[in-house]
């Protein structure tokens, strides 16, 4: 029996640029947004199934402050 490779494909229609712009900008809007609330999480099973990954430079978790700390800077 042979495996067959399966990639994931989303169709999109054409865009002008205006259109593109607004639709890659909701799509980063989306994703600092699941990493706003899930971020920790993701960043303990990013770390233990792609330890040389790191989560994105701007994530933000649970434990990042509004002044740019977080509860790392106290231990």
């Amino acid at each position: 029996m042979s495996r067959r490779r399966c990639r994931a494909h989303i169709d999109l229609p054409s865009f002008t640029g205006e259109q593109a712009y607004l639709v890659a900008d909701v799509l980063e809007r989306l994703v600092s947004a699941i990493w706003r609330v899930h971020g920790d999480d993701m960043a303990d099973f990013q770390g233990r199934v792609f330890p040389d990954a790191t989560p994105p430079p701007d994530a933000t978790t649970f434990t990042d402050r509004a002044d740019g700390s977080s509860d790392d800077d106290y231990f």
